[in-house]
């Protein structure tokens, strides 16, 4: 260690080549500082422990209305933590299915491997159910915000639904950091050009006319605009196989979108979609990252098998 000088309140030097001395008249005024993660949130089905789902019962017991949130911690490989917020679309009633880790786990998955973290919710027993995940705050200082301009990075998720058809709206994206909007996951679901209610949002999945076939498509709305751009990129998703998609975001604001099915649970080659739509966040918009599903009253599991989020480069913070 090389020699560290330190002057005492009394103008007297000390110092050591090995280490660090001061008398009892030395005041060192220190502040620990940190570094946000680049990796916010990563999990996987096989290992890491099930997320740690609290407050199902904002509204009541067991019971959630349309709009009212819940809290997820979400442990990593080496028991790290990541949080995501979860919002109810729909009601949550006692008959519905909370986010909860179902099926075998193996000791590696398959494509075809049907376990994972099930998001179906109230889907169980009612039509047009379903919720958002954010891995951020709604308002607030930080807070696992990107902000364009200053941050790079992605969400990429692996999804598995032995029947794609049954869910109207599986997306991931970026939106902007505001109030959380019920409705956005009834309109991505309609898909072509309607309000998607986020000031400023991107959408890639299984959404809109596309649900019927399983297609992924990319929707995107800037500035309020009250008109969204829909696109089918024509590229198929597969019932009770892996689908893997991924939403890039440049420094810049630049939105790209990759895929890839029939792979294990975070891996396989992705690919950009047959069809894309090109999108630019502006400047200084601040967003959020999240997660949207909605289902069509058949009691059928939507399974979150990997889900990473990275952001670059971390916030330096002080205490």
């Amino acid at each position: 260690m090389p020699k560290v000088t330190i002057t005492n309140t009394k103008g007297l030097v000390q110092s050591k080549g090995s280490g660090l001395e001061v008398n009892s008249n030395t005041k060192i005024n220190t502040r620990l500082s940190r570094q946000t993660p680049v990796i916010l949130l990563k999990w996987n089905y096989i290992t890491c422990a099930a997320p740690v789902v609290g407050n199902i019962g904002e509204s009541a017991d067991g019971v959630l209305a349309d709009g009212d949130s819940f809290g997820m911690m979400v442990p990593g490989a080496n028991g790290e933590l990541g949080w995501l917020v979860g919002n109810s679309v729909g009601a949550f009633t006692a008959a519905g299915s909370s986010p909860t880790v179902i099926g075998t786990i193996p000791a590696t998955d398959t494509a075809s491997t049907e376990a994972g973290l099930n998001l179906q919710m109230d889907a169980t027993t009612a039509d047009n159910v379903g919720l958002q995940l954010s891995c951020g705050s709604n308002f607030g200082a930080n807070a696992n915000k990107f902000t364009v301009g200053t941050h790079s990075g992605y969400i990429d998720v692996t999804f598995f639904c032995p029947d794609v058809t049954d869910y109207d709206c599986v997306v991931i994206g970026f939106r902007s950091a505001e109030a959380f909007q019920t409705g956005f996951n009834t309109v991505a679901a309609t898909g072509a050009s309607g309000d998607l209610l986020y000031t400023d949002v991107v959408a890639y999945g299984v959404q809109g006319v596309t649900s019927n076939n399983g297609d992924l498509a990319i929707s995107t709305d800037l500035n309020g605009s009250g008109t969204s751009t829909f696109t089918d990129s024509t590229d198929n998703t597969t019932d009770a196989e892996n689908t893997r998609i991924r939403v890039n975001l440049s420094a810049a604001g630049v939105v790209t979108y990759q895929f890839v099915t029939n792979a294990v649970a975070g891996a396989g080659t992705l690919a950009a979609p047959t069809a894309t739509a090109a999108f630019t966040f502006d400047s200084g918009d601040t967003l959020i990252p999240y997660i949207a599903i909605l289902g069509t009253n058949e009691d059928d599991s939507i399974l979150l098998k990997d889900i990473e989020i990275s952001r670059s480069p971390g916030i330096l913070y002080q205490n």
